[in-house]
Formats: C-alpha cells, structure tokens, sequence
C-alpha cells in the first residue's frame, strides 16, 4: 500500500516536528558561532520538543495500526520506520550540544576551514530537512532524487573533512583540543546524512 495517504494525513504533525529540527539545527549553527548559550537552549528545547512529538506519534501509529488491516497497517509501518529515523535524526542533533558546549565553555578556537566546513555542513543539513518536508507535502519525483543525492554527498563531505581535518592538525593548522570536538559534530553530521537518505527511500 503506498505510503503517500497516510503521509497526507499525517503531513500536520510532520510539519511541525520537522520545523522544530530545522529550527534547531539553525539555533545549534548560531551557538557554534556566537558562542551563544542562549542559542544552545534554544537548540536543545526545540531539539527535545522535537523528539517528544516523534515519540507521542509513534504512540498514536501504533494504536492506529492495532485496528487496521494488514494491508491497510502496511504503509502506516512505514510511516512509524520515517518517524524512526527522525527519532534518531534528533538525537544526533541533540548529540552536537556537547561538543558546541564544550567549544564555548572552555573557548576552543576552530581553524578558518574547519568553521567554514561545520557551517556548510549546518547549512546543508537545514536545506535537506526541508527538502524532506516538501517532499512530504508534494510526493515530487525529482526532489526525491535531489535529496537522496545532496544526503549521500553530505556523508562523503564529512569522511573528505575528517581526512583534511587530519591533515591539518599535523602540519600544525588546528589546535589539538578542537580535534575531538570537530570530529565529534562530524560523525553526528555523517548519522543524520545516512538517515536523510533512508527517509527519502522510505518515500518513493
């Protein structure tokens, strides 16, 4: 059974969940910046609100799947495996506090290339969640695609920054104490990339 009516009924909550993520992912890029901890709160509450709502509404699907159809409950299960990932998305999303916190609370300094990598990196993660609500609201073919796509290149550009990342630190460009916590926003990046991805074949 396809997955799209039960998207469309569901589009509201999804709207909101993703919106919270997309909004936090933006506050998570500000604290990095600014060294702004009222921007890593912001971060965190839209974060967490974020994940209660995927865990109420997984609540909800499990209770509408009890009273359909194999059949009809099919496509459901595969909106719980979307709401699964968003979970997961979140969590990663959550998982960036530490480092970011670390980074303001003790002043780590970034070299000028890692900063610009973990800012495309924050900005292309906040264009494919978008990507994927539209892709939720309009079943469009060729967003699929381009968000599949744009998801697998964040994960390549993030195991091609690790590799740089090592490159510098030894030819002294990086401070050492700014490694961990690179490499740290870094994998948790790499995650949401490979979930982004599933979500979107979820969908077709």
């Amino acid at each position: 059974m396809s997955i799209h009516p039960a998207l469309k009924e569901h589009s509201g909550e999804l709207a909101v969940i993703v919106g919270n993520l997309v909004a936090g992912t933006g506050a998570a890029r500000d604290a990095f910046n600014r060294h702004s901890r009222s921007s890593m709160e912001e971060m965190r509450t839209l974060i967490r609100t974020a994940a209660q709502d995927l865990e109420a509404a997984l609540k909800h699907l499990d209770e509408q799947m009890a009273r359909k159809s194999p059949g009809e409950g099919a496509a459901l299960k595969r909106l719980a495996s979307v709401y699964n990932r968003l979970q997961i998305i979140a969590q990663n999303l959550d998982a960036l506090a530490d480092p970011i916190h670390k980074k303001i609370k003790d002043g780590v300094l970034f070299s000028d290339k890692a900063v610009s990598q973990t800012n495309y990196l924050f900005d292309t993660q906040a264009g494919m969640l978008r990507s994927v609500l539209d892709i939720i609201k309009t079943d469009n073919e060729f967003l699929k695609r381009y968000t599949e796509t744009e998801a697998r290149n964040l994960v390549q550009a993030c195991n091609n920054f690790a590799t740089e990342h090592e490159t510098r630190l030894i030819e002294g460009l990086c401070l050492p104490q700014a490694a961990p916590l690179f490499l740290a926003i870094l994998e948790n990046m790499r995650m949401i990339g490979q979930h982004e991805a599933e979500i979107v074949q979820l969908l077709n």
